[in-house]
């Protein structure tokens, strides 16, 4: 009988770790589904081929340890020699994996868990988990719809009662002889109420949250203290005439309610104060212009003869950078080459092409002019460099190209922020897509001695044709 009842609860407590056990793979298949829809989807999917290779049977392919180097930097992965990377790299038209840095082990190991059960899901199980599941949200959507069209009911409602009692206080004025609220005093009063809650707000929003942008940590690039010294005198004359009117507008709306016994002024026109608020706007817009356009005309063409070329390639949804070589002359470009030859449609039979460098990061040495074009694969997307003061739309067949020098290093900005994890990076400033969100590039402003030791380290284009050693510009 003991025998029984240990046997019994042993079943038991076996019962319960298969139970757990199932039901903690069940929930990292379905956080791995959710991080897979996040950021995977705009390059891959199970069963088909999309940007990058079908991802069915990966975890029968690959080890788990590799997968996860290759998933978080695969570019690293390439440089290291790694057989496997650099085949699979050169088999996608050297096309360069987004790095997923900021994800962790135990989520990948879920996007792979994920994968595997969508791998090894039959066929038929599919086919027939669809019927109930169809089901089943068409029972949610019933349910949902009868939920709000009793909210909207409801609503119907309280608006009639609403529209009742106010026409129960308006007979009640009608039999008193006088009205029994006041309409005009009380929107004159909720006036001065939106005024100083909404001022309030603002002012607070900007003490808040002013210090967490990119003007409160100042500019890293040449440029960038002219641009921001232009932005804060405009945001400084806009501000105060914003303060003034709306002060103002609400202030007459309050002090000037009708009372029943004030006759409005019939004030058709005064020519000297018409006079004066259209030349002082004029004036000062007309300052601000072409102060504004002396600065875009100075940061857009203003040539050095030293710059380094370097072009920024995007995509949906990633960056790619290339650089000029000894020969600071960037190969021509065919984009009808993209995909075939190499992502960026870079023309390999173009001499100067030979030692232009492909990177997924973007590299700058510090008080070096930086003369950047920019390409579009596939939609217009728009680059973004907060810290450098830079923004440039990207747009597919139009080359567009900014000019700046970059100031402070990466270690010097760390530094002065007292943030150690701080980075520099390129953003996409324009919705161009699903995964629009995670469409960034790491920016390193490095020294001279840094530059020239990171650029001796990556491969040319076109191996064997020149040297492949980089050589700093003087």
């Amino acid at each position: 009988m003991k025998i029984l009842n240990l046997l019994s609860k042993i079943t038991f407590l076996i019962a319960i770790l298969c139970s757990f056990g199932l039901n903690l793979s069940a929930q990292t298949a379905d956080e791995g589904k959710t991080l897979f829809n996040a950021n995977c989807t705009a390059c891959h999917a199970i069963n088909d081929k999309v940007v990058g290779p079908a991802l069915k049977d990966v975890h029968k392919r690959r080890e788990e340890a590799w997968l996860l180097k290759w998933i978080k930097n695969s570019q690293a992965l390439i440089k290291s020699g790694d057989a496997t990377a650099v085949q699979l790299y050169k088999e996608n038209n050297n096309v360069l994996m987004t790095s997923f840095e900021t994800l962790s082990d135990n989520q990948i190991k879920s996007i792979v868990a994920y994968v595997k059960a969508e791998s090894e899901a039959p066929a038929a199980a599919v086919v027939a988990s669809v019927a109930p599941t169809a089901a089943s949200s068409a029972t949610q959507t019933n349910w949902e719809s009868i939920i709000n069209y009793l909210l909207l009911l409801i609503g119907i409602l309280l608006i009639a009662i609403i529209s009742l009692v106010f026409k129960i206080l308006a007979r009640i004025g009608d039999i008193q002889g006088k009205p029994v609220i006041n309409w005009n005093s009380v929107n004159a009063i909720l006036m001065i109420l939106f005024l100083v809650i909404g001022m309030g707000a603002a002012f607070w929003e900007f003490y808040a949250h002013g210090k967490l942008t990119v003007f409160n940590q100042g500019p890293a690039s040449e440029h960038g203290a002219e641009y921001d010294n232009m932005f804060m005198i405009t945001f400084a004359l806009t501000g105060v005439v914003f303060v003034i009117t709306q002060v103002l507008l609400f202030w007459y709306g309050f002090k000037y309610k009708s009372d029943g016994k004030r006759k409005a002024l019939f004030y058709p026109d005064n020519h000297k104060i018409e006079m004066w608020w259209t030349i002082v706007p004029a004036i000062v817009l007309t300052v601000l212009v072409i102060r504004g356009l002396i600065t875009w005309n100075h940061m857009m063409y203003k040539k050095e003869d030293n710059a380094r070329k370097i072009e920024i390639f995007a995509y949906q949804f990633g960056w790619n950078a290339r650089y000029a070589g000894t020969d600071n002359k960037l190969g021509a470009h065919n984009f009808r080459e993209v995909g075939k030859v190499n992502a960026l449609g870079v023309d390999t039979n173009d001499v100067n092409s030979y030692d232009d460098i492909i990177t997924n990061e973007l590299h700058l040495e510090v008080n070096q002019p930086i003369d950047i074009a920019f390409r579009a694969k596939d939609v217009i997307h728009s680059a973004l460099m907060p810290h450098f003061r830079v923004q440039m739309n990207v747009v597919p067949g139009l080359p567009t190209k900014f000019s700046f020098k970059p100031t402070l290093t990466t270690a010097e900005m760390r530094k002065k922020l007292g943030k150690p994890e701080f980075d520099y990076i390129l953003l996409c400033n324009k919705i161009c897509g699903s995964a629009h969100y995670r469409m960034k590039m790491l920016i390193v402003v490095d020294t001279k001695e840094e530059y020239q030791k990171w650029l001796n380290t990556q491969s040319v284009l076109v191996a064997g044709k020149v040297a492949p050693k980089a050589v700093a510009i003087k």
